[in-house]
């Protein structure tokens, strides 16, 4: 049977248990899953990019952020001077050497807990451009649910949740076997989007070239 939706999935983790008394674990043991592949995986279904408008500098990163990638401004910035190129993108800093409000001319940026900053301010709509990681979407939820990495990879959501199973029954043995296979699949995932998106020719531009 393929596994489209959230629902297929149950029903083949109920095949490969041979019962269905684990039901109720279904949707802890997938977030478990996810959460682990939210963090070992970045790869190219997972990159985003939002448009953000501060507040006095600041402003929320988007809900399902995981890491960022770059920071680019949208709009030439008026208070900052000639010799800064408009649409070069923000360096990043730690919090603590961020300058305050007001002060500063490089343009800077920071993350603190969920709040994005950013030196000198400039709070006109959409001003700065966020590329960054996130999230995969959770299937919990609906039996309907989907997401890109089931579709791709439904051996990864199969073998990882086992593993979760697993875990809640105390089988050591099930649990390393399929903790062996979804790492497989982990590191098939992180090679194929590794050999894609790369430069494809030696003449692309880089950051220093300009």
């Amino acid at each position: 049977m393929a596994i489209n939706t959230y629902g297929d999935l149950k029903g083949e983790l109920s095949a490969y248990l041979f019962h269905q008394r684990l039901l109720p674990r279904y949707d802890n043991c997938t977030l478990f899953f996810e959460a682990d592949a939210n963090s070992r995986l970045r790869v190219l279904p997972m990159e985003a990019t939002a448009l953000l408008t501060t507040v006095s500098g600041d402003v929320a990163l988007p809900a399902d952020y995981i890491t960022w990638r770059t920071v680019r401004p949208t709009v030439d910035n008026p208070t900052a001077p000639a010799a800064i190129p408009p649409y070069d993108e923000l360096d990043y800093v730690h919090p603590a050497y961020l300058p305050p409000v007001g002060r500063g001319y490089d343009r800077l940026f920071t993350i603190e807990g969920n709040t994005f900053k950013v030196r000198p301010v400039d709070d006109r709509g959409g001003a700065y451009e966020l590329h960054y990681y996130r999230k995969i979407p959770t299937l919990t939820g609906s039996d309907l649910n989907t997401n890109w990495l089931l579709a791709e990879y439904p051996n990864a959501y199969l073998f990882g949740v086992l593993v979760e199973l697993a875990a809640v029954q105390r089988n050591t043995e099930m649990a390393q076997l399929y903790k062996a296979r979804r790492d497989e699949v982990f590191a098939e995932i992180i090679q194929r989007y590794a050999l894609t998106t790369g430069a494809t020719s030696p003449r692309v531009r880089t950051a220093e070239y300009y």
